[in-house]
């Protein structure tokens, strides 16, 4: 079983447990609110030594196209592509993150929190959008240093304003045809009537 599984299903099991340490001090609190910040701050900079400081290694994150990444080479690569691919591409990605409470701290070691994103994408069309996600991440304390070992984050598909663009395009291209199928109905009926009149 690799390390992150293992670490996550030993913190799944000490949530479990009525024994398990879960306030932590107020010092681990503060510092993973930091990371917290810094990971945010990383995203929007784009600064991905930064970003590969605070994940533990080996690491494993599921982003919000549920791209699935334990490699940090990999999760780079994937995250510039966003602004070069010919299609949907980026020209500005930026990203908040609250937790919903404190985080539960298991035995001084695995920390777990889960809270809400506002996300805001503008596309090189100029077209832009926000939403509302959620966000699951399981950090460790490492040599006395918090750091991510697995993030997970999502939005919600059925009702967010992609769909809700796609299904305005989807409605006016049905309206545009309908309409230019009628003027073609129209103008074959003009010139046949003009051909046998």
């Amino acid at each position: 079983m690799s390390r992150i599984a293992l670490g996550a299903v030993t913190a799944l099991l000490l949530i479990t447990s009525a024994g398990a340490q879960t306030t932590g001090t107020p010092a681990d609190h503060d510092a993973l609110r930091k990371l917290k910040a810094d990971i945010v701050e990383a995203v929007n900079k784009r600064d991905y030594p930064a970003a590969e400081r605070l994940l533990h290694k080996p690491f494993a994150a599921t982003l919000v196209t549920q791209d699935h990444f334990t490699d940090f080479a990999k999760l780079k690569d994937y995250y510039e592509s966003l602004y070069t691919r010919p299609s949907l591409r980026m020209k500005t990605v930026r990203l908040g993150a609250d937790a919903d409470d404190l985080s539960q701290i298991f035995e001084g070691t695995f920390a777990v929190n889960r809270g809400t994103t506002k996300e805001f994408y503008e596309l090189a069309d100029g077209r832009s959008f926000e939403m509302a996600g959620r966000w699951t991440a399981i950090s460790i304390k490492d040599k006395g240093t918090w750091k991510v070992m697995a993030v997970h984050t999502g939005v919600n598909f059925m009702d967010n304003p992609v769909i809700s663009a796609i299904e305005s395009a989807t409605r006016w291209f049905g309206i545009v045809s309908g309409i230019i199928g009628l003027a073609a109905g129209f103008a074959a009926g003009w010139f046949f009537k003009r051909a046998n009149g």
